[in-house]
């Protein structure tokens, strides 16, 4: 792994809809890479241990970039009613399409239920159905060792945009341009604010423990 490498594949990630198959070894290898480029900060000059910085950095946004995007097609993907598991999904992936599958299939079955006023199948549908262990991501970001943000170890949400949203700063200071029906990964503050308002949902039920930092 090197970052021209993570460059291709953060690439392909934002100008193809569809997942690209990553190596079964892509938390490793990342996380090889970082420790390689630490131990070499370690036993270079000043000025170029700063170089050696800059590239720590890098690839850890790069790779942050890439998982971020990866999970806003894999949950639309469990939101569209697709049965199998798509191709190409890391074991950490498939388990968080899994999770949020359950979490929208569970929804709709209470929704029906609620609509229809049949109380005996909503009923049905709180306690009989298996419940779907909460899926913690935030395993890979500690794999990769994602950067820290200003905002430290605020908890992240995944949010599905209802309509388009003016450029806005998060309170990880980065800068966000999303789109109506954009899936993405924001900061708790800013998630609930735009739930609120009613411009975005939120899927906090799968991501409520994954943080950013060290």
């Amino acid at each position: 792994m090197d970052i021209e490498k993570l460059w291709e594949i953060l690439h392909k990630e934002r100008n193809t809809a569809s997942l690209q198959e990553l190596s079964d070894n892509f938390c490793d290898e990342v996380r090889e890479y970082i420790k390689q480029l630490k131990n070499e900060k370690g036993e270079v000059d000043e000025r170029r241990g700063e170089l050696v910085e800059d590239e720590i950095r890098n690839v850890r946004m790069k790779t942050e970039d890439i998982i971020q995007r990866r999970i806003g097609k894999i949950v639309k993907l469990a939101s569209s009613g697709i049965k199998a598991v798509p191709k190409g999904m890391l074991a950490e992936e498939e388990a968080l399409f899994a999770g949020v599958k359950g979490h929208v299939e569970e929804g709709k079955a209470r929704l029906f239920a609620l609509i229809l006023g049949n109380k005996e199948n909503k009923e049905k549908s709180e306690g009989g159905s298996e419940k779907v262990d909460e899926v913690i991501v935030g395993s890979m970001f500690k794999e990769v060792e994602a950067s820290s943000t200003k905002a430290g170890n605020e908890e992240l949400h995944i949010v599905r945009v209802l309509e388009d949203i003016p450029t806005f700063m998060g309170t990880d200071g980065r800068i966000y341009k999303i789109k109506k029906e954009d899936v993405i990964m924001l900061p708790k503050t800013n998630a609930e604010i735009l739930s609120k308002r009613g411009v975005a949902v939120r899927f906090s039920g799968e991501a409520k423990k994954m943080r950013v930092g060290k």
